[in-house]
């Protein structure tokens, strides 16, 4: 019942919202013919070829004075800059346009800077965003966007019109509870906001309606206590944070067997999924530090790396997904080093076969590299000098004669794959392919 109430307000807000984004408009119309609209001073256009025109001629700028920019339009860009108002002030106007002609973002801008409405829509033609900005960048870039200012009330909506976030902003700072949804229309996430900083209970729910966590934070970190659920009646974590650090943690499957404990921020804490354990961490004095195992959805071992100082450090390994969790196959395993691959990656068939060895050094290929098919037949022997192909001798399977050779960094490598079939040859000309 609570899920259905919120979403008939949800739809009422959404269509009360689009009425009257929709009187704006025309009202902003009706007033065209009761006050004379401020004249256009030029336009610059860029159409879908990429052709820019600007038009400052009186002639040509009265054709556009009363065109519908927010209808389909043959551009890709459209600013608008009109005369000067009673209070001296230059208002403008941006709009972009999809491919489909369809309009894509509307920004309003005062005296060269981004102020006052800005709305994008999808492609389909339905509205994406609404907002307010009153500072920053006057232009809808990626660059300029990172610049603006919010103030107000922000809305998101999906493809189909359905209301997926609210956010409030008080003069470019987080202020107040933002709430995001599930595209069924129930509450997903309510999180409050003071001065840019999460401050209080993050709520966070399931699709039906039940919660599924709550954490709290101070001054935008982790602080006191924070639950995860499985269902209503079964916790899967109970957690202690102070100042973001872990201080004490509980984890549960879902029969209520303990999985994973933090005592005094040293311990394991389980990670979930939906309905399943995705990763076990290792922490130490409150902090991630050590070894993470990562777990498929059916509960297999699916990777182990480790963590130092925030950053990946030390050996990690992938796993073949395997149909019995004892037996594991490992895929891939490498070395990192502060973040970096440092040293040999090694990769194996399926069938245990080894498949490759090659040396890295700060994430590039440097030192012998060397490839087998999958009877263990080799391929490939190549050297590298910091990701430069040096010299490699590629291999028929069963033959000892090289099929094709790189010497000094120019030649051709012949590439076979596991079975040994022919794929293709790759010419080189100073240690890097020749395409």
């Amino acid at each position: 019942m609570f899920m259905i109430k919120t979403k008939a307000f949800k739809q009422m807000t959404l269509w009360v919202f689009l009425a009257f984004l929709a009187l704006t408009f025309s009202s902003a119309k009706r007033n065209t013919y009761r006050k004379r609209p401020l004249p256009l001073t030029s336009i610059h256009i860029i159409d879908r070829n990429g052709f820019a025109e600007t038009i400052s001629n009186k002639d040509r700028l009265n054709q556009y004075q009363q065109t519908d920019f927010l209808s389909s339009q043959p551009y890709q860009k459209v600013l608008r800059i009109y005369a000067r108002d009673s209070k001296g002030n230059v208002r403008s106007v941006v709009t972009t346009y999809h491919a489909n002609g369809n309009p894509k973002q509307f920004l309003q801008i005062l005296n060269g800077r981004a102020n006052g409405c800005y709305y994008e829509w999808h492609e389909n033609g339905s509205i994406s965003l609404s907002t307010k900005v009153i500072g920053g960048v006057a232009d809808v870039t990626p660059s300029a966007e990172r610049s603006w200012i919010f103030d107000g009330s922000s809305y998101a909506w999906d493809e189909d019109e359905n209301l997926i976030g609210e956010i409030f902003y008080n003069q470019g700072s987080l202020e107040g509870i933002s709430t995001h949804y599930h595209s069924c229309g129930q509450v997903w996430k309510q999180i409050p906001y003071k001065k840019n900083q999460i401050e209080g209970v993050c709520e966070i729910y399931k699709t039906n309606g039940e919660i599924l966590q709550q954490i709290n934070y101070v001054q935008g970190q982790k602080h006191g206590p924070s639950f995860r659920y499985w269902d209503n009646k079964n916790l899967a974590s109970q957690e202690e944070y102070c100042k973001g650090k872990l201080e004490n943690g509980q984890y549960f499957d879902q029969q209520g067997n303990s999985l994973a404990e933090v005592k005094q921020g040293t311990g394991f804490r389980a990670v979930f999924g939906k309905d399943y354990i995705k990763e076990i961490q290792e922490y130490r004095e409150g902090i991630l530090e050590g070894e993470v195992k990562v777990f498929t959805a059916c509960g297999n071992l699916k990777r182990v790396y480790h963590v130092k100082n925030q950053i990946k450090h030390g050996e990690e390994v992938d796993y073949y997904d395997s149909i019995n969790p004892q037996t594991i196959q490992p895929k891939l395993a490498f070395y990192w080093y502060e973040g970096k691959i440092q040293g040999h990656v090694r990769t194996w068939y399926s069938n245990g076969v080894q498949e490759s060895q090659k040396e890295m050094a700060n994430n590039a290929k440097h030192g012998v590299s060397t490839a087998w098919y999958q009877d263990g037949n080799l391929m490939m022997i190549e050297e590298y000098d910091n990701d430069k192909l040096i010299k490699g001798d590629y291999f028929r399977k069963g033959e000892r004669a090289p099929a094709s050779q790189v010497i000094t960094g120019k030649g051709t490598a012949t590439i076979f794959d596991a079975e040994g079939h022919f794929v293709q040859k790759i010419n080189y000309v100073n240690g890097k392919p020749d395409f």
